[in-house]
C-alpha cells in the first residue's frame, strides 16, 4: 500500500509590517536615519509638523510668520463648489495658527501677529460666511484672542486703530465683535 503524503495546513499569520521595519531600522546607522526622517519630512507636511512639535523647535520669526501665514491658508481654505454646506476643515491648522500667533506675542513681534491676524480674520470670515453653520467661528476667535489680549495690554491709539481694521475686515460682524468693541471704547 502507498502513502499519501498529506499537507500540513499552513496557519494564517498576519504578517506584523511593524516588527519587519523595526528590524530594518536598527540595522541602520544614525546618519542614515536621520536622513531618512528628514526625507520623509520633505513629503509629507504632517510628519514635519509632528517632527517641530516633538522636537521643541524654536524658529527664526521669519520662518514662524511665514508657517503662521501658510497654517492661516491651510485653515481658511475650503473647495468653493461645497459653499452653504459643512465642508471639511483642517482643524490642525486652525490649533497651528493659534501656537503660532502665541509664539510671535511671547517672542514680542506684536507687529507681525496683528498683521497675521488681520489676514485671518479677513480669510476665516469669508470661510464662515460659506459654510452652512459656520462651525469654524469659534476657533477663529480661539486664535484671534490672545492677539487682541496683547493688544490691549499694549494700549494706545495703535490698538483702536487695528481694532477698526479687524472689525472692517469681518464680513460677518461678529467674530470676535464684543472683545473688538471693547478695545475700541465701543462696547
Amino acid at each position: 500500500m502507498v502513502k499519501k503524503a498529506v499537507k500540513k495546513a499552513r496557519k494564517s499569520v498576519k504578517p506584523d509590517r511593524f516588527s519587519l521595519i523595526e528590524k530594518e531600522l536598527h540595522k541602520r546607522t544614525k546618519a542614515e536615519l536621520v536622513a531618512m526622517i528628514l526625507m520623509i519630512a520633505r513629503k509629507q507636511s504632517d510628519v514635519m509638523r509632528d517632527l517641530e512639535n516633538q522636537l521643541n523647535i524654536d524658529k527664526p520669526v521669519d520662518l514662524l510668520v511665514n508657517d503662521v501665514a501658510c497654517a492661516i491658508s491651510v485653515a481658511t481654505d475650503f473647495d468653493e463648489r461645497m459653499m452653504n454646506h459643512n465642508f471639511d476643515v483642517d482643524w490642525q491648522a486652525y490649533a497651528d495658527v493659534r501656537k503660532g500667533l502665541e509664539q510671535l506675542i511671547a517672542s514680542g513681534h506684536l507687529d507681525d501677529a496683528k498683521s497675521l491676524a488681520l489676514q485671518l480674520m479677513k480669510e476665516g470670515s469669508y470661510q464662515v460666511e460659506c459654510s452652512d453653520e459656520g462651525l469654524m467661528t469659534e476657533d477663529i476667535c480661539e486664535c484671534l484672542r490672545p492677539v487682541i489680549r496683547a493688544v490691549k495690554a499694549a494700549g494706545g491709539i495703535a490698538a483702536i486703530q487695528w481694532a477698526k481694521k479687524m472689525q472692517d475686515a469681518d464680513r460677518m460682524g461678529f467674530i470676535c465683535n464684543k472683545e473688538l468693541a471693547e478695545l475700541r471704547g465701543k462696547s
